[in-house]
């Protein structure tokens, strides 16, 4: 019933795509929509991405083309996929922002956080999927994408995290899933690096230190790729740090997972 109403909504934003709020949101406005943003903004950064969300969706439903609200939504929803474990909720929620962020991408296409919140939905609901034609797809996706965010906004740290991971993972497919993936379903996409990934990522924590998942799959590349030594302080810097979210909480203790096993 939840899914559903979300698709009818959808259809709704399409036809009335509302005005853009690429602007700076000032909490003195007498715009009820700008207050929402704001509210809905503070909300997120206190770790309350509960209530953004609730607010996010009041704004669609008075400007339903709205940027801001749009590309938030998607967002959200993906972290909110991240924290179930079971990937068949997984997937029933990353589906939701990949729509939200579809239309998004169709109705702002010229800003940057259109294409951010479409790659990294691509990257969350292809992250635990068999190999399928889908799941190839998805990954070029996510490395198209996160690379015209980068192209609009080079400042935008999220966008050189998304490519550092694809670098990750796909620079250490082994070949015999390549062999397997191209006979099934289709090629995987070449040319990802060990160096671009763990350049991206650095580049990404440089940006914005104060990130945990950044660092921690930086760490993570280096225990997949047997760097271990490099991996041991950044799993310390994570522990010294403070989580706002429950997903940061979340990565605290996969943090602590992997420190343990390297002491």
């Amino acid at each position: 019933m939840y899914t559903h109403t979300i698709y009818i909504f959808l259809l709704i934003l399409l036809i009335y795509p509302g005005r853009d709020t690429n602007l700076i949101i000032d909490p003195e406005t007498d715009d009820p929509v700008v207050t929402l943003l704001y509210e809905a903004k503070n909300n997120f950064e206190r770790g309350e991405e509960d209530k953004a969300l609730e607010i996010y969706l009041r704004v669609l439903e008075q400007e339903p083309g709205n940027y801001e609200a749009l590309w938030n939504t998607s967002f959200i929803y993906t972290r909110k996929a991240r924290s179930q474990s079971i990937y068949s909720s997984q997937e029933a929620i990353y589906r939701i922002a990949r729509e939200f962020a579809r239309v998004c991408l169709q109705i702002h296409p010229d800003k940057p956080r259109s294409h951010y919140v479409y790659a990294v939905s691509a990257a969350g609901l292809a992250d635990n999927m068999s190999n399928t034609s889908e799941r190839i797809q998805l990954i070029r996706d996510m490395k198209e994408y996160s690379y015209s965010a980068v192209k609009m906004d080079p400042d935008y740290a999220p966008g050189w995290h998304l490519k550092g991971v694809w670098h990750s993972k796909l620079a250490n497919v082994s070949r015999t899933e390549r062999l397997a993936a191209r006979l099934l379903h289709g090629r995987l996409p070449d040319g990802a690096s060990n160096e671009k990934a763990e350049e991206y990522l650095k580049r990404a924590i440089s940006m914005d230190p104060d990130v945990i998942l950044f660092k921690l799959d930086l760490a993570q590349h280096y225990q997949e790729t047997g760097q271990s030594k490099k991996a041991l302080p950044i799993l310390e810097t994570i522990l010294e740090m403070q989580p706002v979210s429950q997903i940061d909480y979340r990565d605290m203790i996969e943090a602590k997972e992997r420190y343990d096993e390297l002491m």
